[in-house]
């Protein structure tokens, strides 16, 4: 009699892509922890600044930040809570991608690209003030809007990125009076590059799919 087979429920059929990027990042995150030296280095070169402060701090100029930011968390629940999703949407985001070379640089592309549209919406809401930004979740913001996109199209997309969307408008609201200092803006500008760019980079580096 045969057994059943049991696969893992997190990491069979995981893109490499995936694994990659969540190993890279828990390895600067740990190591930042480890060794200050390390942590002040990558944040120089990582946390996006908005306010002018003349010179930009990363030696690698001021666009390096739009894209690095992604491997830098501010406490162990941040860098937790990133993982989750990272494994989460940013697995059923990579998935119709592929598992050749050209699928997995298509993903690896469209999670920069969000990252980057974060750091721009976070920019812009920030303009002048002195709000520095780090995390992941600017392009797993991205990944959200893919994922729906991934499992029902333009439906699927909606039923994930709206509930979303409306939970960071809530913080932008409440953001002038509490504490909390979650980058809304971010996760915004990460929501509509993705939900706005994810079929572009499915037709140019995926198997044929149509939502």
């Amino acid at each position: 009699m045969s057994v059943p087979r049991r696969d893992s429920p997190v990491f069979n059929d995981m893109p490499l892509v995936v694994l990659a990027l969540s190993a890279v990042i828990a390895a600067v995150f740990l190591i930042g922890t480890m060794l200050p030296e390390f942590e002040l280095w990558s944040r120089y070169l990582g946390v996006v600044i908005t306010a002018d402060i003349g010179e930009h701090p990363s030696p690698l100029g001021p666009w390096s930040p739009f894209l690095l930011h992604v491997f830098l968390h501010s406490g162990w629940l941040h860098f937790a809570f990133n993982m989750g999703a990272m494994l989460a949407f940013g697995t059923a985001a990579a998935r119709p991608f592929g598992h050749g070379g050209r699928g997995q640089l298509g993903f690896l592309l469209f999670f920069f690209t969000c990252a980057a549209g974060g750091a721009l919406g976070h920019i812009i809401a920030n303009w002048g003030e002195m709000a520095p930004m780090v995390g992941a979740s600017t392009a797993l913001s991205g990944c959200i809007a893919a994922a729906g996109w991934a499992r029902g199209g333009r439906n699927g997309m909606l039923r994930l990125a709206v509930p979303w969307l409306l939970f960071n408008l809530v913080l932008a609201v409440l953001g002038t009076q509490t504490a909390m200092t979650i980058a809304w803006a971010g996760h915004v500008g990460g929501l509509v590059t993705g939900a706005v760019l994810y079929p572009v980079f499915l037709a140019v580096f995926a198997r044929t799919r149509r939502f």
